[in-house]
């Protein structure tokens, strides 16, 4: 289930420096709910970039394998001034080259080796499973669902990589990965204060969408290949006006805004005008419309996603604060969780 837009977006995220291969980029799919994966119902390329937007350091892209694709997108700039390699666990997905097994003494002595003769490093840190064990407590000391699901032989030991001025991280990227021991490659980045808040995006049905929820229907072409056989309708203005009448009458809704395409593309121009490339493979047309629903501090967010994901006329609900969980989970802690242990939403 390709399209234009997605074709698009996968030639300037290339452009811009995927920490992924473009081949691994597949058509977007509903995704299981045992899987780590961005929690929505088949979504568009365009309602994936604009989740994080205003202050995204990844475009979180649902793919239909077993896990999500971060690509670094980062609005200021398209290099990271720190990496963690993560060495091979015995969970890591069947995706690595880890095979199933831990990374051995020798494998860690060999790339430890490998990374202090890189020149463009100025720093080279070796973080072991204790240490990342109590820096993830106390990163997600919020999260006691996480805590409860992550024991210390879950988390990959890692080495940090600091860089010299100007040296480009993804030459030596490139250079790490497939090396044998090695399970991963991240850039680091901490969540902006935007990306913290507690805000809720309930977007739209679109004319055209490929979303079962807005009456696409799909017809499978083999594995993680769908064609779409009907495409679903735009929301309807009553619609449109029960959804937002729905959302003012739950309880911790402190504030709510309509955005529409137009918007939309603004605040993805505006996130990110040092990237010309991304900015360009997304039209107006393809953005979809939404209503931003600002949480009250504390209030209970899981009742209000539940309700919308309910309503006529809603293509994706999706709380901000998961995807920074998922991100540095990911990203800091070399981890993939099924939804239900990172943000449980329940029926």
């Amino acid at each position: 289930m390709t399209s234009r837009v997605e074709d698009r977006l996968r030639e300037a995220l290339v452009e811009a420096g995927a920490t992924v291969d473009a081949s691994a980029l597949r058509p977007l799919r509903e995704p299981q709910r045992t899987r780590f994966r961005v929690d929505f119902r088949l979504v568009t390329v365009a309602a994936a970039v604009v989740v994080l937007a205003g202050a995204a350091t990844a475009v979180w892209l649902s793919g239909p394998g077993d896990e999500d694709r971060a690509v670094a997108a980062d609005p200021g700039s398209a290099e990271s001034t720190e990496v963690a390699v993560f060495l091979c666990t015995k969970s890591a997905p069947k995706k690595t080259s880890c095979q199933g097994r831990d990374a051995s003494r020798a494998e860690r002595a060999a790339i430890e080796r490998a990374l202090k003769e890189l020149p463009q490093l100025k720093e080279v840190l070796y973080t072991d499973q204790t240490t990342a064990y109590t820096n993830f407590r106390a990163t997600f000391a919020h999260n006691k669902t996480v805590l409860d699901e992550v024991k210390l032989t879950d988390l990959p030991a890692s080495f940090r990589l600091r860089f010299k001025k100007g040296a480009d991280p993804k030459e030596v990227e490139k250079a790490l990965r497939g090396m044998s021991g090695v399970r991963s490659v991240m850039p680091q980045a901490l969540p902006s204060a935007e990306q913290l808040k507690p805000v809720i995006s309930v977007f739209l049905c679109s004319k055209g969408s490929a979303v079962p929820a807005c009456g696409a229907e799909l017809e499978s072409r083999g594995k993680n290949d769908f064609k779409v056989t009907k495409e679903g309708k735009a929301a309807t203005a009553a619609q449109i006006r029960a959804i937002e009448k729905a959302i003012k009458a739950m309880p911790g809704v402190q504030e709510v805004v309509f955005e529409d395409q137009a918007a939309a593309y603004e605040n993805l121009r505006r996130t990110y005008r040092d990237n010309k490339r991304l900015v360009e493979a997304v039209k107006v047309t393809d953005m979809p419309e939404s209503f931003k629903v600002m949480m009250m501090p504390e209030a209970e967010w899981a009742p209000v996603v539940r309700k919308m994901r309910r309503q006529p006329g809603v293509s994706q609900v999706t709380y901000a604060p998961c995807y920074v969980d998922k991100a540095v989970l990911d990203t800091a802690f070399g981890l993939l969780l099924p939804d239900d242990k990172v943000c449980p939403v329940g029926m």
